[in-house]
């Protein structure tokens, strides 16, 4: 009896240290998973190296060419619309009817106004040469010849609102849209159609404040396009703003004769070049590497995977890579993509 009572504590005693030493076991386990693991990754970048490029001279520059002029035909008067000669891509003269208008009360009122005006006009030649004669006194002249110059302004209004039943083109161009069909109604300001006039387009292009003061007005510039590849357009530079953008750019206007075999479409992109006098080779970066403005431009540079925010001074701006002329040196590796989230000295991984 002795024996087996002996024989189940001594099972229990080895249960319970079994029991024991799982538990620890587990519990050591659970606590290595609590444990927060603490590292500091890189931070993936791209970069580019800094390169001595030949330089042509030109200025390069891509922008969307406009319609020198363009407007919404609206309406003067209101009415039906009776009448629709224009479609959409047609090229009409200036002062052509487009629409017209149900006229009929205001031809009314118009032929009403003339009879008045014709009799007034007889009435005042009468009246003047009775004066003469001394038959009339000057105050029955007076008041036939206010009668006749109330008429006439009667007459002029009555044609004002005739004319207005014609809606006609400002301008020549191209019809560029149509909003009316025969049958609806319009009231005075209501947008029947679109004009533009391409004979000569013009490019609105942002160019760096160093190239502002080296451009002027009247300034020869060359056009190409990659849909006319062999034809080159000439232009010139009609304006420079006199204000810089939020950007710390200048707008300028170009305009493009547009009268040859190769005519262009409004909205074509196309190349401009800009004849700036000075060639040879530049230091130059990608545009994308600038992080903070182009008046006062830094860059990232990576040395040992470690970013160095540095403080550059730029030239000129050629497309999407701008000159540096001092804080850069040729073979620099400057970040383009992912400048967003580093700081002076962030651990980076190149990935391109």
């Amino acid at each position: 009896m002795k024996k087996k009572t002996i024989i189940i504590v001594a099972t229990l005693v080895v249960l319970l240290g079994t029991m024991v030493i799982t538990l620890a076991s587990n519990k050591k386990v659970i606590d290595d998973r609590k444990k927060v693991t603490t590292s500091e990754a890189n931070i993936a970048v791209t970069v580019a190296s800094t390169e001595m490029k030949e330089i042509n001279g030109n200025l390069e520059l891509v922008g969307t060419a406009q319609a020198s002029k363009e407007v919404d035909i609206a309406s003067d008067g209101s009415g039906k619309i009776t009448q629709v000669s224009f479609k959409m891509g047609d090229f009409v003269s200036k002062g052509k009817v487009l629409a017209k208008i149900d006229d009929t009360y205001k031809r009314l009122a118009y032929e009403n106004a003339k009879l008045n005006y014709n009799k007034c006009k007889e009435d005042l030649t009468r009246y003047e040469a009775l004066r003469k004669g001394d038959a009339v006194s000057d105050t029955q002249l007076r008041d036939t010849r206010l009668a006749y110059d109330n008429a006439n302004i009667q007459l002029e209004n009555a044609k004002k609102q005739w004319d207005d039943t014609k809606i006609t083109a400002p301008f020549s161009g191209y019809i560029t849209y149509q909003k009316t069909e025969i049958g609806s109604f319009v009231n005075a300001g209501t947008v029947i159609a679109g004009i533009a006039d391409i004979s000569e387009l013009k490019v609105v292009l942002d160019v760096s404040e160093s190239n502002a003061y080296l451009l002027h007005q009247g300034q020869q510039i060359s056009v190409t396009t990659d849909i006319h590849p062999n034809a080159d357009y000439k232009g010139k530079i009609s304006n420079i703003s006199p204000k810089a953008s939020t950007s710390h750019t200048y707008p300028i206007e170009v305009l493009i004769a547009n009268t040859g075999k190769d005519k262009l479409k409004a909205g074509t992109y196309v190349n401009v070049s800009v004849n700036m006098g000075k060639s040879g080779k530049a230091l130059m970066i990608p545009r994308d590497a600038i992080v903070s403005s182009v008046k006062d431009p830094s860059v990232y540079v990576v040395t040992s995977n470690i970013a160095k925010l540095v403080k550059i001074t730029t030239g000129r701006s050629f497309n999407s890579n701008l000159e540096v002329v001092a804080g850069l040196t040729q073979g620099d590796k400057v970040v383009t993509n992912g400048q967003i989230n580093l700081t002076e000295g962030s651990k980076v991984s190149v990935i391109n």
